[in-house]
């Protein structure tokens, strides 16, 4: 039976031709590439098309071409030339570099460098009116003065340079006059200050500030060079002891804070009260022994009259002999304080306690109200606020006096100005820059001062 009858008995169609079937296998069939052996291209499976795609994008890309060169060859020569700076100039060095020639203009010369050439910090300035007002020096003469200024603009203030440079002939010849670093920056600066004192400024604040920037001290220049090249010779033995001497100071710094702490805890375990210690406040005075109680106050006629009462009598000759040893032996007793007839009785029975103290610890403070421009007061003269040399009871009452003075002045610049603004304002009022303000506090004196008759009593008036 054949398929034909197959297909009859089961009413199926005929079967179309089948060569249609066999041309779109064909077609779908892909072609191996090149590169790639049967085998592997027999196991990459569906992946084929993408696979054969990337493998033809991968042989599409090509090496980057080398870079054409120029044919034609640039030719550099060595040639001499004068820095831009030094143009002109008498014993001009010269130098040389290599130069790219160019069919241009072989001969053009670029200096390429010479834009580089800019000045450094500028040198300051004086006409011959400001030099013979204020720059006069009997060291220096004028000349040489503006040889020095000459030098500094020529090697930008740099002041190693033109002290190695400097060759002051003198102006009518002779021997060479050298000057030392310092005596130049001194020189300089000084010259600098006196022209910002002197010319006016829109600003006293920036024209202070160019005063300290200005500000160089000769000796102390002199001395710190000495010390560093004293520092920079130091011997390997020099150096270990001066190590030593720094461990023991320190030493003994860590052993101080260490008995100052053991001492505080002593006196407060023994005593009971923080006395004769230096960084800590004193007791109160009423209350430092203990009131005893049971004893009576002592009568108004019991009571001894007090120094300041009892007239000023001859010292005796014990009095004498206790002046002349403390005289001596630099004793100063400190005076008691006079007890009135209207005292306490703890003012005479139990007298203020004085502990002992530095008299460093106990300088005087100025007022907080005026206590920045009394600092700063006392900071332009040189004094210091917080700490004194030599702290004797002198110098104290001597600090304490300028302490004074200064917080007068103070007060009295303070008065000064406020005076001045109330003067001015007076003046504009007058001449009609600002109008005249209403007396509001003459009708509120007014009011204030109006007294009040009713009642029983009167009421006092009071001025504001």
């Amino acid at each position: 039976m054949s398929s034909q009858d197959v297909r009859s008995i089961l009413n199926l169609p005929a079967a179309g031709p089948s060569t249609g079937s066999h041309s779109r296998k064909s077609a779908n069939i892909a072609r191996k590439p090149d590169g790639i052996s049967r085998e592997l291209y027999a196991l990459i499976g569906d992946n084929a098309p993408s696979l054969a795609e990337a493998q033809a994008s991968i042989a599409a890309v090509k090496y980057r071409d080398r870079p054409k060169l120029k044919t034609k060859k640039v030719k550099w020569e060595w040639t001499d030339f004068t820095p831009f700076a030094r143009e002109g100039q008498v014993g001009a060095p010269r130098l040389g570099h290599w130069v790219r020639v160019t069919d241009d203009d072989p001969h053009a010369r670029v200096d390429y460098f010479g834009s580089f050439n800019l000045h450094g910090p500028s040198v300051m300035e004086y006409s011959q009116f400001e030099y013979d007002q204020h720059l006069v020096d009997p060291n220096w003469t004028a000349h040489e003065t503006s040889y020095l200024f000459e030098l500094l603009r020529q090697y930008d203030l740099r002041f190693v340079v033109a002290a190695d440079r400097y060759e002051y002939p003198g102006r009518t010849g002779g021997p060479i006059k050298r000057r030392s670093v310092e005596e130049m920056k001194d020189r300089y600066y000084t010259i600098c200050r006196r022209l910002v004192r002197t010319r006016t400024a829109s600003d006293a604040q920036v024209q202070q500030q160019q005063i300290v920037q200005y500000s160089f001290d000769k000796a102390r220049e002199i001395k710190r060079k000495q010390y560093a090249s004293e520092l920079f010779h130091l011997t390997a033995a020099e150096i270990a002891e001066e190590e030593a001497l720094y461990l023991e100071v320190k030493r003994l710094e860590q052993n101080e804070k260490r008995y100052r702490a053991d001492r505080d805890d002593l006196m407060r375990s023994i005593i009971g009260l923080d006395s004769g210690l230096v960084n800590l406040t004193g007791a109160n005075n009423e209350g430092v022994h203990g009131l005893d109680r049971n004893k009576k106050k002592r009568r108004p006629e019991d009571e001894v009259p007090s120094a300041a009462a009892s007239p000023a009598g001859p010292p005796t000759k014990k009095q004498k002999d206790q002046a002349a040893f403390d005289t001596a032996h630099c004793i100063y007793r400190v005076p008691q304080i006079p007890v009135g007839p209207n005292a306490s009785h703890l003012a005479t029975k139990h007298p203020v306690h004085q502990p002992v103290h530095l008299r460093s610890s106990k300088m005087p403070v100025p007022k907080p109200n005026t206590a920045i421009r009394v600092t700063e007061l006392l900071t332009e003269m040189a004094v210091s606020t917080t700490r004194l040399v030599m702290p004797t009871r002198t110098n104290l009452e001597a600090f304490e006096g300028v302490l004074t003075a200064a917080a007068s002045l103070v007060d009295m610049k303070r008065q000064v100005d406020r005076v001045e603004q109330e003067v001015r304002t007076l003046r504009a009022q007058r001449e009609g820059f600002i109008p005249p303000v209403e007396p509001q506090s003459r009708k509120r004196s007014e009011s204030v001062l109006s007294t009040d008759t009713s009642g029983t009593g009167a009421r006092r008036s009071r001025a504001l």
